[in-house]
């Protein structure tokens, strides 16, 4: 191993030590990886208001705000639009360019040097271009021009329309630049690897798993034949929270239960008596070791679904999309892929079927985790043997 070196971490939401969303699992597995290779690395962003435990050590934190759409109110999401237009950024990235640029420089000085900065996303790197003029990694968590562009197909309203095609306009421009004069560019799947156009000596995809194992004996008293928990106030994940609730639920059997945790944005979905929403729950594993069956309802979104990668590695049976796959080589025997209402309808109600007669196994997770851990190892250290 080569010498340990000291990075700068940048990024828009620092850890807390529960993350809750994908980005901040990724977050975690990310930093945990860099360290148990011997690396220091310290985390510079922003602690958003719900993080009430965030603080953690190798930790600056530039401020306290609100940053997610979600829990911000209308005048706030005005605030940040102006600013968009005013600085012509993406809308996120307008959420933190009005912190002063003093005020980070004196930061990065007091707790420097550091040898090479990681970006971690885009929003600070669009913010404070600044940082661009020191060596870098680039972590792409997603495809992002891409997302932007696919909510824009899908949403209501014009006024939406317009800003995600400007996002996803912009978003294009901002990626290409961050992947062309980064040192070497980290995604979390082969297909966002091959659509940044990154060639084996620029990029590689970081196979992602859970800080801590999930694999474990799941409990037989189940309250509910399918259980979906997300972060659904992410267009994408909504996206395919309304296709199932909307196309799939209403072929399934009357009398099976479903149940949705996590907040679900105020946009209405059809209602259906088996549906109940349950809003956040004190906790995620016991909720899905309370039902029989996980769908995995990804229908668009780049990079890797951290919900296909906990279902693996707990050895949870699911029913998953081809979207909900990306990255994903071998399927688990517990779980059926299917994209139309109809095949997943189908696949659900055979899962149920055999989970109820006792002939559905619980896969083993350990080999799963054991290969992503191991490919989040080798990944990183390709990245930092680029900045030699």
């Amino acid at each position: 191993m080569g010498r340990a070196m000291r990075f700068a971490f940048f990024t828009s939401i620092v850890p807390d030590g529960d993350p809750t969303t994908g980005f901040e699992i990724a977050n975690d597995a990310v930093l945990a990886g860099l360290r148990e290779l011997g690396h220091s690395v310290t985390v510079f962003g922003f602690r958003l208001p719900r993080q009430a435990g965030a603080g953690l050590g190798d930790q600056v934190v530039l401020g306290t705000r609100e940053l997610e759409n979600a829990t911000a109110g209308g005048a706030q999401k005005l605030v940040w639009l102006a600013r968009a237009l005013q600085h012509g950024l993406p809308f996120a990235a307008a959420k933190l360019v009005d912190f002063p640029k003093r005020e980070l420089a004196r930061a990065m000085s007091e707790h420097g040097p550091f040898d090479a900065h990681i970006l971690n996303s885009y929003q600070m790197a669009a913010a404070f271009p600044e940082l661009l003029q020191h060596p870098y990694l680039y972590v792409a968590h997603n495809v992002e021009h891409r997302s932007a562009q696919q909510n824009a197909e899908v949403s209501p309203s014009i006024l939406q329309r317009y800003l995600y095609r400007r996002d996803a306009r912009l978003l294009r421009s901002l990626e290409e630049d961050l992947c062309r004069h980064a040192r070497f560019t980290w995604t979390f799947s082969a297909d966002d690897t091959s659509d940044h156009d990154l060639s084996a000596d620029t990029g590689c995809h970081l196979p992602l798993f859970l800080p801590t194992s999930n694999a474990q004996e799941i409990s037989v008293k189940k309250q509910y034949d399918v259980g979906l928990i997300g972060t659904w106030s992410w267009q994408p994940n909504f996206l395919g929270l309304k296709w199932f609730v909307e196309e799939v639920v209403p072929q399934l059997p009357v009398d099976m239960s479903i149940a949705v945790a996590g907040s679900v944005p105020d946009t209405p979905l059809k209602s259906d008596p088996r549906v109940q929403y349950l809003g956040r729950v004190d906790s995620a594993e016991n909720f899905l070791n309370s039902v029989r069956i996980i769908p995995l309802i990804s229908r668009g979104g780049t990079g890797v679904q951290l919900k296909t990668i906990e279902a693996f590695q707990s050895g949870r049976a699911c029913v998953a999309t081809s979207s909900s796959l990306r990255g994903i080589d071998v399927l688990p025997e517990n779980c059926l892929q299917a994209d139309t209402p109809e095949e997943f309808c189908n696949a659900l109600v055979t899962l149920i079927e055999r989970e109820k007669a006792g002939i559905l196994p619980v896969a083993d997770g350990a080999d799963f985790l054991n290969k992503q851990r191991d490919g989040m190892a080798d990944g990183l250290r390709l990245g930092l043997a680029a900045l030699a």
